[in-house]
């Protein structure tokens, strides 16, 4: 195999090869004795297939699979001779190779570099905390919400429905009479309005309604009708109320109780503890954001511009995906995935600027990932999904998973290492 490697650009290698026609010839006939000595082919001995029907059944698979251990030969033997550092491993189709007259094999492919550079100063960083002390209003507020969420339902009766209240019912949009679209038994809220509904009109109308109650509104069909020639026409939304129900909240003592505690102060103090660890885990987060920005910031980095576009690309898939689903249009889809792609190349360029900033962060500071702590982490995963921890490492081994789950633990490292090393002011 002859080999050349050019370098166009510190993070680009141009690697081409060619492989003669003896060469090549002799690893399709060793490719081909390998199948003949395990293959079991009705009518003939084990191993003593013939040639010419081992070529006729097994030909094109054998050479694919001998093109790509070639082309991975030619890829490490790069590697190793040139001490290429690759940022991610090429991928290669048939356009990338070409078949000589001669009957060699050449082939042409760039390799995106991991690109060198200097870390700026990110010890020491002065950052202001925005941490506030918990209000009066804040407890207020979550006690009510945890009063809501601990409140039993019960039958609305005469009273009707309550702001606070649910209930179950049919739900059917109707254009000219006709039913488009209709779900039956669901629960809903006034705060549940459908789409194309005015909001207010519908939680006006719906306060104080009993049980057997129908209300039709105006609306403008959506855009997930299968129907298309409905979607965006004037229609009816008819809500039929089957059952109303109103929320009884919890007694104080039984609120105490549920906490743990003696009484209403001894709540309130316990919920301003919560909620102090709540907003301090979320300034953590902040400065620690704040932080790895600034390094971000001030690191002048050369990227691959391939490993751009592949990542761009992936990111206008996936936002492309997301519209499909909401039933937009062709044209209103193309138009959101043109207004999409410098937001997406945007973003793509950041989120590969802070892995290499956090490799060689993590790298300089020697933050490493034990295997203790990604089994630590896979438990917790199991635990809040309610998987087996069996389940959850098959899935995480598939698909480059597991490298992802590394790389976010090492962030996790640098981005607390940061906040521990800065200098963390006051508020004024």
């Amino acid at each position: 195999m002859e080999l050349n490697v050019e370098k166009p650009t510190t993070v680009v290698a141009k690697v081409t090869f060619t492989v003669p026609a003896a060469e090549l010839r002799a690893e399709l006939d060793k490719g081909l004795r390998a199948v003949g000595q395990n293959v079991r082919m009705k009518g003939f001995r084990p191993g003593k297939v013939p040639r010419k029907v081992l070529e006729k059944a097994y030909g094109e698979n054998v050479r694919q699979e001998v093109i790509g251990n070639l082309v991975n030969r030619a890829y490490q033997r790069a590697i190793t001779e040139h001490e290429l550092r690759p940022l991610a491993h090429p991928h290669l189709s048939d356009e990338h190779l070409k078949n000589g007259a001669d009957g060699s094999l050449s082939a042409e492919f760039e390799v995106a570099l991991r690109p060198t550079f200097d870390l700026p100063n990110y010890v020491g960083r002065a950052i202001t905390s925005e941490l506030e002390p918990v209000m009066d209003q804040q407890i207020d507020a979550a006690l009510e919400e945890f009063r809501d969420n601990q409140s039993t339902p019960e039958p609305a009766g005469e009273a009707g429905l309550a702001e606070k209240g649910f209930f179950l019912g049919d739900v059917a949009f109707l254009h000219e009479d006709a039913s488009v679209f209709g779900r039956e038994g669901i629960r809903l809220s006034v705060q549940s309005t459908p789409p194309g509904v005015e909001p207010e009109l519908f939680k006006s109308t719906l306060l104080g309604t009993q049980n057997g109650a129908v209300h039709e509104f105006d609306m403008t069909l959506p855009n997930y009708l299968e129907d298309e020639s409905k979607r965006g026409q004037p229609g009816v939304c008819r809500v039929t109320i089957n059952e109303a129900f109103n929320l009884a909240p919890p007694t104080e003592e039984r609120l105490c109780e549920l906490l743990e505690v003696s009484d209403m102060p001894a709540l309130r103090e316990k919920v301003r503890e919560k909620l102090s660890e709540a907003a301090t885990a979320r300034e953590e987060q902040r400065i620690e954001s704040a932080l790895l920005d600034m390094v971000l910031a001030e690191t002048q980095i050369e990227l691959p511009e391939s490993i751009i576009e592949q990542q761009t690309a992936a990111r206008l898939e996936q936002f492309k995906q997301r519209l499909e689903e909401k039933g937009l249009g062709e044209e209103d889809l193309q138009a959101q995935l043109d207004g999409q792609k410098a937001t997406s190349r945007e973003e793509a360029t950041k989120g590969l600027k802070a892995l290499l900033v956090v490799e060689e962060l993590g790298r300089k500071e020697e933050l490493l990932v034990t295997q203790d702590e990604v089994r630590t982490e896979l438990n917790t995963i199991a635990e809040r999904n309610q998987a087996s921890m069996e389940d959850v490492q098959k899935f995480y081994s598939e698909g480059g998973r597991g490298q992802q789950l590394m790389i976010e633990l090492l962030e996790r490292k640098v981005r607390k290492f940061l906040r521990a090393k800065a200098d963390i002011q006051a508020p004024a």
